[in-house]
């Protein structure tokens, strides 16, 4: 027995996947979307805290021990913090830093961020140049201070890095 199709049943469920089709094609909002990829985190060395006064160590953007510390090293294991970002849109971009305070009498200070040839020193950085598809390297530095009342100990202050388009 031949099978009858209703074709005003058939044209109306066309149509209503056409406009389905179409209303995702006019309607879909489009994101510009920034890629950080965390090469290394910024690393301070061990260092044997200062008696009777606070202890700074300065690891600089460029990995190096900055003249203001004030504390014996203890190791050679510091790095600057570094980063790859990318994105797909020629927007400019803001890029902020924000210490977490999560440990207590320790403190991340004078922060440095080199991007493109470039030393921030205040945050949150606007109207930057877009890294591009090809992409940028940011490099960090920063100088941490420890209270002469902090504990003694392993600390790991962390902080925030974000890149957003304007």
């Amino acid at each position: 027995m031949p099978t009858c199709i209703d074709s005003s049943r058939y044209l109306k469920l066309i149509k209503l996947t056409l406009l389905a089709a179409l209303s995702v094609l006019c309607c879909s909002s489009a994101f510009a979307q920034i890629v950080i990829t965390e090469i290394q985190p910024i690393k301070f060395p061990t260092v044997l805290q200062n008696s009777g006064t606070s202890s700074t160590v300065v690891v600089n953007w460029k990995g190096g021990i900055g003249n203001s510390t004030n504390a014996t090293l203890l190791d050679d294991d510091y790095y600057q913090g570094r980063y790859f970002i990318t994105s797909d849109t020629s927007d400019p971009i803001t890029i902020n830093f924000v210490s977490l305070n999560n440990e207590p009498l320790i403190q991340i200070k004078n922060i440095k961020i080199r991007y493109k040839n470039t030393t921030y020193k205040t945050f949150p950085a606007m109207g930057l140049d877009n890294p591009g598809v090809d992409g940028e390297y940011i490099e960090i530095g920063a100088k941490v201070v420890a209270n002469k009342k902090s504990s003694q100990g392993a600390k790991y202050p962390q902080y925030t890095l974000s890149v957003n388009e304007q």
